[in-house]
């Protein structure tokens, strides 16, 4: 009987040492860039915390496309400021952020206020590691200056949104007006990752398409 008390007593001693691991298994990067994380559940942490890793650990090889058209389309040191690397890359990314946190909504991700991210379901579910890299990336963009915010597409937009079929792009604020808003950030991240195969090829050329389509030159 004894033996048992003790047991007992250890297991109820040892649950905030399991609990106390549990939270320090949370990355030190938070703290480091003083961003508060709320809301998210140990899953979507994870997630998150996995697709900064994988943009953390992006790092370019030999080209995988022509040398001339890559020199004639790439405007990712341009736009960005600095060489084509994963470590550039994430802390680009988390010196834009000051808040993440989960909202129950249509959009994968917004962000408010330069740098209050909400994250939302489609961010989690059902998206590959390519589409939730490019979307922090464009929503990082909005931080910066005024907000770089999106005007509606042109009258007689010919392209589709592939994740919303519901939506008619001539009437939504899907567009820029310029070329250094959000559309054209993520469009050169991904046409780096296209130019370098990284990731499946054929999946980040779509995208890339998809992006720069947004990105309407002045009159």
């Amino acid at each position: 009987m004894k033996n048992r008390i003790l047991l007992i007593i250890s297991l109820f001693v040892a649950l905030p040492a399991l609990g106390a691991g549990s939270a320090a298994a949370k990355e030190a990067y938070w703290d480091e860039y003083n961003i508060q994380v709320s809301g998210l559940s140990e899953q979507q942490l994870a997630i998150l915390e996995k697709t900064i890793a994988q943009l953390n650990s992006i790092e370019p090889g030999d080209l995988k496309m022509d040398e001339k058209t890559y020199r004639r389309l790439s405007r990712f040191g341009e736009l960005f400021g600095f060489p084509f690397k994963g470590p550039n890359l994430s802390h680009w990314l988390l010196t834009r952020i000051q808040r993440v946190s989960y909202q129950d909504s249509w959009a994968a991700a917004v962000n408010l206020n330069e740098g209050n991210f909400y994250l939302g379901k489609a961010f989690f579910d059902g998206t590959t590691p390519v589409e939730r890299m490019y979307a922090l990336i464009h929503e990082a963009r909005h931080s910066d200056g005024d907000g770089y915010k999106h005007v509606r597409c042109p009258k007689g937009f010919k392209y589709i949104s592939s994740r919303q079929p519901e939506l008619d792009l001539e009437k939504e604020l899907a567009c820029d007006d310029g070329d250094k808003g959000a559309y054209s950030f993520q469009a050169a991240f991904l046409f780096e990752l296209f130019a370098y195969g990284i990731f499946d090829q054929s999946e980040v050329g779509l995208l890339y398409n998809s992006s720069i389509s947004r990105v309407i030159p002045p009159r």
